[in-house]
């Protein structure tokens, strides 16, 4: 089994373990006290109080795990593709565990994300690791994906909030991923643990978690997860073509086959995030005016 497969399935695990880990997460947090990032330690306690959170932030740190194992092991561009994959499960856990009937489109977006995955699965024995980088070139894009995410989050008020919010949260996410992937290609315990791109990914890691879930304890949790959703695959994979030079494909008819499967993962993601914020309401975010 090639590196890139092995890759590929460890990001359809942690797709799996990261959805799971949201899940409980969101149910959990109901009853804990508003999101404040001025007091961390006040937020982390009043979340750790719920044993679903705490249970769902285990399943989470496994996934993240899972997740920076299959960026070791294959190009970022695909482990986000298939790790956003995992919102496929969202929309039958919807229709199962709500007991509602697939809102319309919803199957088709399920279609969509399988017809990409099915297309970014092709030609991937040999496809490289794509570790290899400029290191002032990812700095400047990690800079421009910050620099914009504090923007949106400090100069953004009123009901525009949440949805900017939602926004800068998925930039830090997709930051967060790019700084992830530059320390993967690194060996040695102390070379990791001293290198900058491992604390430039844990501080936009921590400043992504306050600023979604902030936006989500608004009333209009389906756009703040699509936001989310989009700017942290935008982000990402975009980074990961143009800083880490990831290919699209090793013939013509292969990259236009994985730039249209790139296109389906973000029209297919934007689409079931209604189902997966409908997983996450709470009995008041239910009863709240939708976007």
């Amino acid at each position: 089994m090639s590196p890139t497969v092995i890759g590929v399935t460890l990001a359809v695990a942690a797709a799996v373990a990261l959805n799971a880990s949201y899940l409980m997460q969101h149910a959990g947090s109901s009853g804990a006290a508003a999101v404040d990032p001025r007091r961390p330690l006040f937020t982390l306690a009043s979340l750790l109080r719920s044993p679903i959170w705490a249970a769902g932030g285990a399943i989470g740190v496994t996934g993240w795990a899972l997740h920076i194992g299959a960026m070791r092991e294959a190009p970022l561009s695909l482990v986000q593709a298939f790790v956003a994959g995992g919102l496929a499960l969202t929309a039958p856990m919807a229709a199962i565990g709500l007991r509602r009937r697939p809102a319309p489109g919803e199957a088709q977006a399920v279609g969509l994300m399988v017809l990409a995955l099915v297309l970014l699965s092709i030609g991937l024995g040999g496809v490289g690791r794509h570790a290899a980088f400029a290191a002032a070139a990812l700095a400047a894009w990690l800079a421009g994906l910050a620099l914009a995410a504090v923007v949106l989050a400090v100069g953004t008020g009123g009901p525009r909030r949440p949805l900017a919010l939602g926004l800068a949260g998925g930039l830090l996410y997709g930051a967060a991923d790019l700084a992830f992937k530059a320390v993967t290609g690194l060996h040695g315990a102390r070379t990791i643990v001293t290198s900058p791109w491992l604390a430039v990914g844990l501080a936009c890691t921590v400043g992504a978690f306050f600023a979604f879930q902030r936006g989500l304890q608004a009333d209009r949790p389906v756009a703040v997860i699509a936001l989310m959703t989009a700017a942290t695959n935008v982000s990402s994979i975009a980074g990961a073509l143009v800083v880490f030079g990831d290919p699209l494909g090793r013939t013509p008819a292969l990259a236009v086959a994985h730039a249209l499967a790139f296109a389906l993962v973000f029209v297919a993601a934007w689409r079931l995030a209604p189902a997966q914020a409908g997983l996450v309401e709470t009995p008041t975010d239910a009863a709240a005016p939708a976007p």
